[in-house]
């Protein structure tokens, strides 16, 4: 038996760029470096087998399609068909003599639960009910000042008009403006836009992107920074560096204008194109639910800062003031790196925002299986899939079948198998199907602020995200180009497909990646192994991340049928829902068990 697993692959473009430097040294390269392949599978061990053997195709295709019904209307956040799947995860958890791992049974005086970690017992429930705030809608004005002795001028602008701000509360934000150019501090290029300028407590206004969009020979288009500026796979859920770059120096908001208005949008064309109808797909509002948890905890890095993205009208607006304008900046530093930033004297921005909302609840579930050994048995390793999903838009239902009732099912055939193993692992295993990941991983989140098993105690987290598509080996070579997943041409046209598995995991956990290959040389599938160091992933392990705890991510495909009312129970692989299952199941047993 042979294994070949991972490595990080900015490890393969750092030698890459090496190479480019020493020809000469340049060694050929595995294809298959970047995956765990066994070429003669082992035996079970006996003493996990039975709970192996349970995982079947068949059950999980019958509680798929439960979960993927119309019935469940899309599984929405805090609505019925998502408390009806809430419900059902609960039962069977109840049957296979899973024990409760939600809210204590008893209430506090007012109804409020106790959140101080305790032990599970028999008196809690399965469920950890979440109340949210829900902002149903909302209006606002942001009002540009100018105050120069006795001279005072001030010029109003209007949201989804000149400006977009995705604030789910009543807020108002007054301070100072700083213009900070492309907002960049790069010490390889000795370039410094910050340098003078004092930040905290003002609104800094940035351009996007980099200087020498376009152009080969710029140092934002090669390597790291075009990495760091210009990643290959932009998610809503990362803040960018150069926000991250404001908010650590203290900035109050940030306002952001279009470098290139055309190629990328200004506010206007942004605001009336996500206003046209696409005949290719349901005609139907594609706006989620703004939800937002009652309770101050941690935010996500996308909500630490407001930022604001302004026209290129209002940006000139207060630049003008100064005798200053976007494009000439952008001009003046196109070809020489020499920061524009200043502070823009006299001059202030209040941005108001003013919200009707309303309360509602969802709930996560929780089930745990006790570990067998006394010493251990408090720590555990966390097993969660999100069950909610988008809901019914009209009449058209969005089932979810792949995102996310094929991970929930998983997430249900391990905690069976589990449960009906004889032995179990030494640490103890917490099953958990989270609500709210659609509308930014609220139930994750609740979670970690509110953990059954403190943290400290927690030692690993397997999520389980889309596990039911298989690749097109077409889609696959589109998408490791689009998103530089770095896996060679070769072992792609080598690839069975319908033996393939995808993970990323804790790229600073050997514990997770060993739990993976071993548990590999007994099912002998092909697994592509992404080893990463973020911890700003749009699904719900990022929470866990962000806690310092390892983590696993299972997932399988991109289709067309993302987020449509297309992803059906029709079109899921059953065969691949069964392999991972398995492959959680034996990791988790090999993490807890260690």
């Amino acid at each position: 038996m042979r294994l070949v697993h991972t490595v990080m692959i900015s490890t393969l473009l750092a030698g890459t760029l090496f190479a480019a430097v020493h020809p000469a040294e340049e060694k050929p390269q595995d294809p298959w470096k970047d995956f765990s392949r066994v070429h003669e599978t082992q035996p079970v061990p006996e003493d996990r087998r039975c709970g192996l053997e349970s995982i079947r195709r068949e059950e999980a295709g019958a509680i798929l399609k439960f979960l993927s019904s119309d019935l469940l209307n899309g599984r929405e956040t805090a609505t019925p068909g998502h408390d009806i799947a809430a419900e059902f995860a609960a039962t069977l958890f109840s049957i296979w003599g899973i024990r409760p791992a939600g809210d204590p049974l008893a209430a506090k005086p007012g109804g409020m639960f106790d959140p101080t970690p305790a032990a599970p017992s028999a008196g809690r429930s399965y469920f950890q009910e979440i109340e949210f705030k829900e902002t149903l809608s909302s209006e606002g004005e942001l009002v540009v000042v100018l105050q120069r002795g006795k001279h005072r001028e001030t010029r109003t602008f209007f949201p989804d008009v000149d400006y977009t701000f995705l604030a789910r509360k009543n807020q108002s934000i007054s301070a100072p403006v700083v213009f900070a150019g492309y907002g960049l501090q790069e010490d390889s290029l000795k370039l410094d836009e910050y340098r003078g300028l004092d930040v905290r407590g003002k609104i800094v206004m940035l351009i996007t992107g980099t200087p020498g969009k376009g152009n080969p020979e710029s140092p934002f288009s090669q390597g790291r920074l075009k990495e760091k500026y210009h990643p290959a796979r932009p998610s809503r859920h990362r803040l960018s560096p150069k926000v991250k770059l404001a908010r650590d120096k203290g900035a109050l908001a940030v306002l952001l204008v279009e470098r290139d208005p055309q190629a990328d949008g200004d506010v206007a064309k942004k605001v009336l194109d996500s206003r046209e109808v696409d005949d290719e797909k349901p005609i139907v509002s594609r706006e989620r639910r703004k939800l937002s948890p009652i309770e101050s905890g941690e935010s996500m890095p996308w909500e630490a800062l407001p930022y604001v993205r302004i026209s290129r009208e209002l940006a000139d607006e207060i630049l003008g003031f100064d005798n200053m304008s976007v494009q000439t900046v952008i001009e003046a530093m196109e070809t020489r790196l020499v920061p524009r930033s200043k502070e823009l004297s006299g001059i202030s921005v209040t941005l108001n925002h003013r919200a009707k909302t309303q309360l509602v609840r969802s709930r996560n579930v929780l089930g745990f299986i006790e570990g067998s050994d006394p010493s251990l048995k408090n720590e555990v390793v966390v097993i969660g899939a999100h069950l909610d999903h988008l809901g019914r838009k009209g009449d058209y239902i969005f089932n979810g079948a792949d995102d996310n009732g094929s991970g929930s099912v998983a997430v249900l055939e391990v905690a069976e198998a589990f449960a009906r193993n004889p032995r179990k692992p030494k640490r103890s295993i917490l099953f958990a199907l989270w609500t709210g990941e659609e509308v930014g991983l609220l139930g994750s989140r609740h979670y970690v602020s509110h953990p059954t098993f403190p943290l400290k105690k927690t030692v690993a987290c397997l999520n389980l995200d889309m596990v039911s598509r298989k690749w097109e080996t077409s889609r696959l070579k589109m998408i490791n180009k689009a998103w530089r997943l770095g896996i060679p041409e070769k072992a792609i046209d080598e690839i069975d497909t319908d033996d393939l598995l995808t993970l990323s995991l804790d790229a600073g956990s050997e514990a997770v990646l060993k739990a993976v290959t071993e548990s590999n040389q007994y099912l002998g599938t092909t697994i592509y192994i992404r080893r990463s160091e973020s911890k700003m992933w749009g699904t719900d392990h990022a929470p866990f991340a962000r806690a310092d705890i390892p983590w696993i991510f299972f997932f399988a495909a991109t289709t067309d049928d993302y987020h449509e009312p297309s992803d059906s129970f029709a079109k899921v692989s059953l065969d691949l829902i069964e392999k991972v299952s398995r492959l959680t199941y034996l990791s988790a047993f090999h993490l807890a068990d260690r």
